[in-house]
Formats: C-alpha cells, sequence, structure tokens
C-alpha cells in the first residue's frame, strides 16, 4: 500500500461508532486495526485516515464538550 504524505488522525470518542460510521455508512475500507489500542487506518478512494479513540486527556486544550467540531449552529441541533 502507498501511504499518502499527510495523514490526518482523528481523536474519536467511540472507536467502534466511528468504524461503523466510515465502513458502513461512507464505505471506508479498514487497511490496519489495532483493536486492544482502539486504533484504525482506514481509506477511501485515494484518501486515507487514522482513528484513535482517545484513552487519556493529555492532548486537551480545552473542554471536550458536544459539538466537538464547533461548528455546528442550532439550526442542526
Amino acid at each position: 500500500m502507498k501511504f499518502n504524505k499527510l495523514i490526518p488522525e482523528l481523536k474519536v470518542s467511540s472507536i467502534e461508532k466511528s468504524l461503523y460510521f466510515y465502513t458502513l455508512v461512507l464505505g471506508f475500507k479498514i487497511e490496519y486495526q489495532r483493536a486492544e489500542e482502539k486504533f484504525a487506518f482506514i481509506s477511501y478512494q485515494g484518501s486515507q485516515l487514522m482513528l484513535a479513540q482517545e484513552l487519556d486527556d493529555s492532548w486537551r486544550t480545552g473542554k471536550l464538550e458536544y459539538p466537538f467540531g464547533r461548528e455546528l449552529t442550532s439550526r442542526f441541533q
């Protein structure tokens, strides 16, 4: 497998829910997974992502609360 020059790693609150969404809803393929570490490397038509369930808060810069991306407006809530 060829790796892209930049592969984003997304921190997720649930690796199981995220894998369900990315694989069954969007069609991504699991290329590599470390289930015990709650990590997966996935791809779709040349796009590549890493998903990692955050097990500690050492990288948090602020309170983690919904909506995580902060872009959700009231019309979508």
